[in-house]
């Protein structure tokens, strides 16, 4: 039976962090997707918040643990955050339909996201192994 270094063990924990953050994000997605149209624009702005909260831990974990795919991820949220902030104003204004829409474009770049960060945290593990 083979064992687990500190790196597989830390890489897990890293991986596990941050899917649980993405999990609830996700469900927060979920639950503003069907609320109705007042209760959605008035929460557009609580979930860009906690959509730029999440960002920020998994960077902040990924910069910590020395993750190599850092750049790209970044700009990938970047790019993320720059439309939500580009379509807020509209939702604010009423345009739900944009908002929904956003919404899941949202989802669908998270679980995309998700599982590419899973791939470069396992890679990089591999790479950093003697």
């Amino acid at each position: 039976m083979m064992r687990s270094n500190g790196s597989d063990s830390r890489v897990h924990v890293i991986g596990s962090a941050m899917r649980h953050a993405r999990k609830l994000l996700c469900a927060r997605i979920g639950q503003l997707a069907v609320a109705p149209d007042d209760a959605f624009i008035a929460g557009w702005p609580l979930l860009v918040a906690e959509v730029e909260a999440v960002f920020r831990h998994e960077e902040t974990l990924m910069e910590c643990s020395g993750h190599g795919n850092l750049q790209a991820h970044l700009a990938d949220n970047a790019l993320a955050l720059c439309a939500l902030h580009r379509v807020t104003p509209r939702i604010e204004a009423g345009d739900t339909a944009l908002g929904r829409e956003a919404l899941g474009a949202l989802d669908a770049i998270l679980s995309l996201h998700r599982f590419t960060a899973d791939l470069a945290l396992v890679a990089g593990a591999r790479r950093s192994r003697p």
